[in-house]
């Protein structure tokens, strides 16, 4: 029954790891840049419309450069919480097969 090799295990969980660490960055940096984004927007708008400021962060948060740099954080920020699911998955396969490794063995054990 032992299909459990410790070095491929280790393998996936950094291997899967890691897919998670580098996409929850990229997701991270881009959620933080659309904070800088926002601001020189609103700036631009105040500016260029000589409006309020509420008037210019709406005049920012309905630009499509703006729209566009949401919709890209979305994607990464889909693609980390995917990662992510697959590690946590990768270590439930794990712990399942561990599980039934150790009712094997206490199966065998218990046989006459």
């Amino acid at each position: 029954m032992s299909d459990i090799n410790p070095d491929s295990i280790y393998r996936e969980f950094v291997t899967r790891g890691e897919a998670w660490s580098e996409a929850r960055g990229a997701a991270d940096l881009l959620e933080g840049t659309l904070k800088i984004l926002k601001a020189q927007l609103t700036v631009e708008a105040k500016r260029a419309e000589g409006c309020s400021m509420a008037e210019a962060e709406c005049i920012a948060l309905s630009s499509s450069k703006y729209r566009d740099a949401l919709s890209e954080a979305v994607r990464a920020r889909t693609a980390a919480n995917t990662a992510n699911v697959r590690w946590v998955a990768t270590q439930s396969l794990f712990e399942a097969r561990r599980s039934a490794e150790a009712s094997h063995r206490a199966a065998m054990k218990a046989a006459p």
